[in-house]
């Protein structure tokens, strides 16, 4: 069946347990032949990590599982931290705290006079634009994203380009949130943009595409900077603000969606099936106190993510009712698990890895293992169940 349909496999955010477990996921895919036979690789944050080792590389599936594990092992903190603190980006780094700081000082002024000036009659058209020029002048030119960046491309992608995908037949998108306009911004092997300013009119690299994707705000800023567009046959230039491909769709399933139009979106993918790997929680225990900032911070996110991600849920059972697609499947790290068909005798408990945190530290063996193989039994399970046929 695989040979006559075109699949789609989206790969959500989550951090590093997102790669373990997307890791389990792509092993049952590789196991019943799916993997090869990918017409599209979509995905978010911590997802793009393990898309782009898999789709920029020419490695035999078993090499390709044992660098994700390597790096798994590794983590990205300490090449974070190393990079921001001991090579070229520590200056500017540096030198962007600084004017951004006094940008942020001065815009917070110019707010404060802002208001109270429009008490005393002034136009407020000319002091909004007066307060939207001052507020944020300066682009955030360094940060710990481009140590991210330049992470990722001295120690796993190198210079490679999103174009050049070492898959044969396999459009990647690479999801990120452009913040300026509240809109998707794809990193894709065909195309790259948004539909509010267009196409990009260079190729970027895979390290900048990953890391934007994988900008969690509450940890790593938004890339900001000027980048040249292709809209209507007119360029141009424009600033943005990209951040983590989970501010708008933390599960990768919209690019793959039937019935896109190219007039509102950059990236149409052709599907008729949907595989989507889902490393989130689920429903919450109820044990936790979000008290402090960032608990509070993670709770809401991972609340609002849940109620996206069941709104995709039943979006997918209405797209393969209405005969729109020939059918999906849904993978889910928060799977409850006495709902499944059946579990082998060696399962891993959602109750074992659900609570793993989502950041980028090193991972013990231990974890990578529970992760990574719930991921390949809640994959295997459902294609042997649901859709024997793959």
């Amino acid at each position: 069946m695989t040979e006559d349909i075109k699949i789609g496999l989206a790969l959500s955010g989550g951090g590093s347990r997102a790669i373990a477990f997307h890791l389990g996921c792509m092993r049952a895919l590789h196991d019943h032949g799916i993997l090869d036979k990918l017409s599209v690789l979509s995905s978010v944050s911590g997802g793009s990590v393990i898309a782009a080792q898999y789709a920029y590389s020419e490695d035999e599936f078993d090499a390709f599982d044992a660098k994700v594990c390597s790096l798994l092992r590794q983590g990205f903190l300490h090449g974070i931290i190393r990079q921001t603190l001991l090579s070229p980006e520590t200056v500017r780094i540096a030198t962007t705290q600084l004017t951004a700081g006094v940008a942020s000082v001065f815009g917070s002024l110019v707010g404060i006079f802002g208001s109270c000036v429009r008490g005393v009659g002034l136009p407020h058209e000319i002091v909004d634009k007066i307060v939207r020029i001052t507020r944020s002048p300066l682009t955030r030119r360094a940060s710990r994203t481009t140590a991210f960046e330049r992470h990722l491309r001295m120690n796993v992608f190198g210079d490679q380009k999103v174009n050049d995908v070492r898959r044969d037949d396999l459009q990647v998108l690479i999801n990120a949130a452009e913040l300026r306009t509240g809109t998707a911004f794809r990193f894709g092997s065909e195309e790259s943009g948004c539909w509010r300013y267009g196409k990009l009119t260079s190729p970027q690299r895979v390290s900048k595409a990953v890391a934007a994707s994988a900008a969690f705000p509450a940890l790593l800023p938004a890339l900001d900077e000027r980048i040249e567009f292709e809209k209507a046959g007119k360029r141009h230039q424009d600033r943005v603000i990209i951040t983590d491909g989970g501010v708008y769709d933390n599960l990768g399933v919209t690019p793959l969606l039937p019935g896109r139009s190219k007039e509102f979106s950059t990236n149409i993918a052709d599907v008729d099936y949907i595989i989507c790997c889902d490393a989130g929680q689920g429903m919450p225990t109820g044990s936790d106190l979000p008290y402090f900032w960032r608990s509070r911070m993670l709770s809401t996110v991972g609340t609002i993510h849940r109620r996206t991600h069941v709104l995709t849920y039943k979006l997918l059972h209405e797209l393969e009712s209405s005969g729109k697609i020939k059918g999906f499947l849904l993978p889910y790290l928060g799977q409850i698990d006495s709902r499944l068909p059946y579990r082998p005798g060696d399962f891993v408990p959602r109750d074992r890895v659900f609570d793993y945190p989502t950041d980028f530290s090193p991972m013990q063996e231990k974890d990578i293992e529970l992760l990574s193989k719930r991921g390949e039994q809640l994959t295997k399970i459902l294609l042997q169940h649901y859709h024997p046929c793959l």
